[in-house]
Formats: structure tokens, sequence, C-alpha cells
């Protein structure tokens, strides 16, 4: 599916959307939020939504948040992120792109995040928890 915008000409053009949320929580708690595109002042807020209903609805203990079809990530993402690592156990899957790696590093913020280098890196990571093992605020 495609959106129509006005082209910078004046005409119209079609192009799929800037960025896309998609989240599925699979076995052993675990949900898997996946972003792809441009994250901007624009877009954040459904980053925002997508983590809050996952934190407030979902049955998943963990959150993976697959970031390696980002395109672009502006300060907006940031600030989703930085509020969700906050309430959730929160692993960002890589490798990270450019874009949001810059950012991290240019804001002193890098070391805030657990990181792995790959989605079953990052599912690794929470199948070697113990089930005992509390997470953030427990």
């Amino acid at each position: 599916m495609h959106d129509l915008h006005k082209h910078p000409s004046g005409g119209d053009a079609r192009r799929a959307p800037i960025a896309s949320v998609a989240c599925r929580t699979g076995r052993g708690g675990v949900c898997v939020v996946t972003l792809a595109g441009e994250f901007d002042l624009d877009s954040a807020p459904d980053v925002r939504r997508a983590l809050d209903a996952v934190a407030q609805t979902s049955t998943a203990r963990h959150t993976i948040i697959d970031c390696t079809s980002i395109t672009f990530a502006g300060s907006a993402l940031l600030d989703v992120l930085l509020a969700a690592r906050r309430r959730q156990d929160l692993v960002l899957a890589g490798p990270l792109p450019r874009a949001l790696g810059v950012l991290l590093d240019l804001t002193g913020s890098a070391g805030l995040f657990s990181v792995a280098d790959s989605l079953d890196a990052a599912r690794r990571r929470f199948e070697d928890r113990s089930p005992a093992a509390p997470g953030p605020g427990r």
C-alpha cells in the first residue's frame, strides 16, 4: 500500500510510508518490535504507542527492538527509547544502522542501552536468563 504525497515539484508522487512499526510476541515472553524507515518528530509517536502497548497489555516480559532497518533516527526516537528502557527489559538488536549509532554516540547515551549484534543474539540474552531473575523495576 502506498500513501499519496505532494511531490516537491508540485505534482503528486506515490511512495511507501516513511516509517513502520511492527510488534510480535513469541515464545519465552519476548516481544520483538521492528522499526523500519525514518523516525523523527512525526513518526516517533508510533514507536511510543507500540512500546506503551507492550508495557501495558502484552504478556511479554522482555522487549527486543529490531533496529536494523532504521534509515534515520532523530532525537524524538531517542527520547522514546530512553523512556522505554526505564520501564521495560529492553535490548536493541543490530547491527545498529549508522543513523542510530551516530545519534547514540553524539548524545552520550550509547552506554545506557543493552545492544546485541543480531536478533538471534538478543533472543539468546533473554533465554540465558533464569526465569526467576527479576527485570527492571521488579
